[in-house]
Parts: structure tokens; C-alpha cells; sequence
């Protein structure tokens, strides 16, 4: 393997990357010209592109993580170990630390804060929108009533 510095790591992954990005816009297009196929040669041909460029893009998603060894370890396919000790950190750092205790008091005003204007907006804009209805409606009684 080569590192991603040098210009033969760095030319693979632009390929990777390009062969991703082509992957998934076909994975993408698939259900829309499945369902714009005239005819059930041409559904067959299309469902079996879509399902090639799904493996394509699997495929070349593990190739990519070989190559910045992103891949966890082989028995830990998931990462669970991991992700189950920085649960555990997090957890004993928010019991013990009150800096993080006052930060989760803050957010959770500014979350009720922002909620609030989030709905004063959502019923700002239902009135504006019932009003514009109600002056059309009354227009159209006016003109044609």
C-alpha cells in the first residue's frame, strides 16, 4: 500500500472518488428510468446497471478505506467496542464535570428559545398564508359574486 501523499495514492483516489461519484448517480437514476422503461428488455437492462452500480459503489467504498486505512479492525466489524467506551466516557464526564452540566442548561434553554420562534414563525406564515386565501376568496365574491 502507499500512503495518500505521494502522486500514485493521490491519482487512485481521485479514480475512486470519480468512479464513486458516477456509481452513485447512476445507484441514483435507476428507479426513475426503471420506471420510464418502454419495455421489459430494456427494465432488465436498466435494473441490472442499478444493481451492478450498487456493488460498484460498495466496492469501491472498501477499496477507498484500505487505501486511508479508515477499515476498523476484523473482529469489531462494526466498531461497537469503541463506540461503547465513549459512551461510557461521555457519561462519566457529564456526571463529574459542572462546566458540561451548566453548557447542557444553556442548550437546553436556547433549544426551548429556538423552538419558540420556530413556531411563532410557523404560525406567522399559516396566518399570512390564510390571509392572502382569504383576500383572493374575497376578491373573487366581489368580481364574480
Amino acid at each position: 500500500m502507499t500512503a495518500p501523499e505521494q502522486p500514485q495514492s493521490r491519482l487512485a483516489l481521485g479514480l475512486i472518488e470519480l468512479g464513486l461519484t458516477l456509481a452513485g448517480i447512476t445507484a441514483a437514476l435507476t428507479p426513475l428510468l426503471l420506471w420510464a422503461s418502454w419495455s421489459e428488455t430494456v427494465f432488465y437492462w436498466v435494473l441490472s446497471v442499478g444493481c451492478a452500480s450498487f456493488l460498484v459503489f460498495m466496492a469501491l467504498a472498501h477499496i477507498r478505506g484500505h487505501l486511508l486505512r479508515e477499515n476498523s479492525p476484523g473482529r469489531d466489524v462494526l466498531g461497537l467496542k469503541g463506540a461503547r467506551q465513549r459512551l461510557a466516557d461521555w457519561d462519566r464526564l457529564q456526571e463529574h464535570d459542572s462546566t458540561v452540566l451548566r453548557k447542557q442548561r444553556s442548550i437546553k434553554g436556547d433549544a426551548r428559545r429556538e423552538f419558540g420562534f420556530m413556531m411563532r414563525v410557523t404560525i406567522g406564515l399559516i396566518l399570512g398564508a390564510g390571509v392572502v386565501f382569504l383576500a383572493v376568496y374575497a376578491g373573487f365574491e366581489f368580481a364574480y359574486g
